[in-house]
């Protein structure tokens, strides 16, 4: 019976080790999560949600930030959407233009993605122009700065106060 069970044991032992085994030299090992096998499109269709989801949202922390009054708000909205169709024109997925895709095709793939953020700024700028002219000079300071971040802009915030040295 001991023999048995040491027979068994050697070898789930074995098994487990050559599982277990480096993998061989210049490769990468890679353990597949459970579930269905997702595909780059999967992953790729999943970073455009969340950099649409992204940019809705910079967007309305924007328009908190601005606290436009009501005759403003027409405005603003008419901006978001410029903003929104110009970040939504621009491929996603991104056209490939890695050095797996043929030189040409890759020319062609930037200048379609260039093209399409060319145009959808074209289009975003009479929208920004509007919204600038109605803004006060506060928001306007919110509105230079980094809108992509809503955060303040440059100088907004307290500097620092260097340490004393201590002698």
């Amino acid at each position: 019976m001991r023999s048995v069970l040491a027979l068994s044991a050697f070898a789930l032992l074995a098994a487990a080790q050559a599982a277990l085994a480096e993998a061989p030299a210049n490769t990468i090992m890679k353990v597949a999560p459970p579930g269905p096998p997702k595909t780059d499109a999967m992953d790729a269709q999943v970073l455009c949600t969340h950099k649409v989801q992204m940019e809705l949202a910079q967007l309305g922390a924007l328009q908190a930030r601005l606290k436009l009054t009501a005759a403003q708000k027409p405005v603003f909205e008419a901006w978001k959407k410029a903003r929104t169709d110009m970040f939504l024109a621009i491929p996603c997925p991104p056209l490939p233009v890695g050095l797996e895709v043929p030189a040409p095709k890759r020319v062609e793939n930037q200048i379609a993605a260039t093209s399409a953020s060319l145009e959808g700024l074209k289009k975003e700028l009479p929208a920004t122009q509007a919204l600038y002219n109605v803004l006060t000079p506060d928001q306007k300071a919110v509105f230079d700065g980094p809108i992509r971040l809503s955060v303040p802009p440059p100088g907004a915030a307290e500097k620092p106060v260097p340490p004393t040295p201590v002698h």
